[in-house]
C-alpha cells in the first residue's frame, strides 16, 4: 500500500481517501473509509482518460457489469458515480494478495490449494455467465486471495469488448478470443491457464498432480464446444470438495502472512501528506506564508477533483523554505527506470494508434506509417507496470511486438482470420510484475 500523492484526491463522494492500493491502464485504486468507518476500495478512472467519451462509456459499462456480477466470489459494488468529472466506483475491501503476487513471490501453490481455487473460480464464472456477462480477462492478476476464499475482479475488458476485436491478456486468451469471437467458453479456457500458473508458475505448463492436469486439459481444449461449462465444472468440483482431506487448509503460511500484512497496512495506512505547512511555519514565514495560506486553501479545495495548480505548489514550497525550524524531508529515492518498447510492422499505414503505460495515454493523430517504433522510459512502479496498445488498419497484415526492459512480452500478427474483414481493430494489453518478498505479518 502506497502513500497518496499531493495530486491525489482526498475525498471521492462521501469516502475519505487514505492510501493507494495500485494502478492499472484504466484507473487507480485507493483505500478509503466511509463516514461509518468501513474500509472500501475506490476505483478511479485516470483523469486523462475521463476526457474521452469512449473510455467514459466503457467505465459506465464496467460499473454495470460489476454490479450484475457481484456476489459470493466477486466484490459487490457499494457505490459509484460514473457521471462524475472523474468517474469512480466503490467496492468491498478485503485484505488480499493477487494470485500472481502469491506465486511469483512464494512459489506455486500446493495441489490442495489449487483445487479449492478451481472450485471458487468455477463458481464465480458460473454466476457471472448466468448474469449474461463474459469476463474475458481471467488471469492471476485479477484473482484476489483472501483468508476466506477468492475474489474475481476487474470487468474492464468485458465492458469494452466488441465483436471482431481481439482483447484480453496474452497467454490467457483462448484461440477464439484472439480471433475476436469470444464467449463463455473463453473464460473456461482462461481458467485452465490460470490454474496452470497457480500450480506451476507458468500458464502453459502441466502440473504433476493427475487430477489438476486432467482438469486443466479439459478447460484448454481447442474446440470451445468441447470444453465443460463453468456450471458443470462448479458441480464437479463441489462434489470433489466433500472429502475433508481436500478442504484441509486453504493457503500456505507465506501467502497467509502476506494477507495479514495487507490487513495491518489497511488498519494503519501511511500518513496523508499535508497540502500546506503547519501553523508554526506560517507564523514564521511572514508575507510569504500569508500568500501560501491563500494558495494552500485553494489547493485543499481543488484536491477533490484533481491536482492543485502550479502556483499553489510554489507558494507552499516557499512557505516551507521560510521555516528554519522545520527539518527538511529526506529526498525520495528515484526508482530505477523501466523501458517499454512498441514495434509495429506491416504493409500499410495504420488509420488509428494509441498506447498507454500505467494509464498515461498517448493518441497519434492521422495515418501512421509502418514500420513504427516507440520506446518509452518511465520510473519503475512499486508493484507492476501495465501497458495497453490499440490500433486500426484498413488492409493487409500487421504484426506488433511489445518489449519490457528488452524482454519480449507480446508478439502477435493480425488479422487472425481474413474473413473478419476491414477495417481491423486490435486492442491488447498486459502487465509486468516486479518481484519482491511479500512482507511478513510483523511489517
Amino acid at each position: 500500500m502506497q502513500r497518496i500523492e499531493p495530486g491525489d484526491p482526498r475525498r471521492l463522494g462521501r469516502y475519505r481517501v487514505l492510501a493507494r492500493i495500485g494502478a492499472g491502464g484504466m484507473a487507480i485504486v485507493y483505500l478509503a473509509r466511509s463516514p461509518g468507518g468501513r474500509a472500501v476500495a475506490v476505483k478511479v478512472m485516470h483523469a486523462e482518460l475521463a476526457r474521452e467519451r469512449e473510455y467514459r462509456d466503457r467505465f459506465r459499462r464496467e460499473v454495470a457489469a460489476a454490479t450484475a456480477a457481484g456476489g459470493m466470489h466477486s466484490p459487490p459494488v457499494l457505490d459509484a458515480d460514473p457521471e462524475a468529472a472523474t468517474p469512480w466506483m466503490t467496492t468491498e475491501f478485503l485484505p488480499s494478495v493477487t494470485l500472481r503476487e502469491a506465486v511469483e513471490r512464494s512459489g506455486p501453490l500446493p495441489a490442495g490449494s489449487v483445487r479449492l481455487l478451481a472450485a471458487g473460480l468455477a463458481e464465480a464464472l458460473a454466476a457471472i455467465h448466468r448474469a449474461g456477462i463474459v469476463h474475458l480477462d481471467v488471469k492471476p492478476a485479477n484473482v484476489l486471495l483472501t483468508t476466506g476464499g477468492l475474489r474475481l475482479i476487474d470487468f474492464g475488458i468485458a465492458a469494452g469488448a466488441r465483436p471482431g476485436v481481439s482483447a484480453g491478456s496474452w497467454g490467457y486468451m483462448s484461440p477464439e478470443q484472439v480471433a475476436g469471437h469470444a464467449g463463455p467458453p473463453s473464460d473456461v479456457y482462461s481458467l485452465g491457464a490460470t490454474l496452470a500458473f497457480a500450480a506451476t508458475g507458468q500458464a502453459g505448463e502441466q502440473p504433476g498432480d493427475d487430477t489438476l492436469r486432467e482438469l486443466i486439459a479439459a478447460c484448454r481444449q481447442a474446440d470451445p464446444a468441447a470444453r465443460p461449462t463453468a456450471a458443470e465444472l462448479s458441480d464437479r468440483l463441489a462434489r470433489a470438495m466433500r472429502d475433508p482431506y481436500e478442504t484441509a487448509g486453504w493457503l500456505p503460511p507465506a501467502v497467509l502472512a502476506g494477507i495479514d500484512a495487507r490487513a495491518s497496512e489497511a488498519a494503519n495506512p501511511p500518513p496523508v501528506p499535508r497540502l500546506f505547512p503547519g501553523r508554526r511555519a506560517l507564523l514564521i514565514g511572514g508575507g510569504a506564508a500569508a500568500v501560501a495560506a491563500v494558495a494552500g486553501g485553494a489547493a485543499a479545495m481543488l484536491a477533490d477533483s484533481g491536482p492543485p495548480p502550479a502556483k499553489a505548489s510554489e507558494g507552499v514550497a516557499k512557505a516551507t523554505q521560510a521555516a528554519p525550524s522545520t527539518p527538511a524531508a529526506s529526498p525520495t529515492p528515484t526508482p530505477d527506470p523501466v523501458t517499454v518498447e512498441f514495434v509495429i510492422t506491416g504493409g500499410g499505414p495504420l488509420s488509428a494508434l494509441a498506447y498507454a503505460i500505467n494509464g498515461d495515454l498517448t493518441k497519434l493523430e492521422g495515418d501512421v506509417e509502418l514500420p513504427w517504433r516507440k520506446k518509452v522510459t518511465v520510473p519503475r512502479p512499486p508493484g507492476s507496470l501495465d501497458y495497453r496498445l490499440r490500433y486500426t488498419f484498413p488492409a493487409g497484415r500487421v504484426r506488433h511486438r511489445v518489449l519490457i526492459d528488452g524482454d519480449e512480452v507480446e508478439d502477435m500478427s493480425h488479422p487472425v482470420n481474413p474473413a473478419f474483414g476491414y477495417p481491423y481493430d486490435v486492442d491488447t494489453g498486459g502487465s509486468r510484475a516486479f518481484s519482491g518478498p511479500i512482507p511478513s505479518a510483523g511489517g
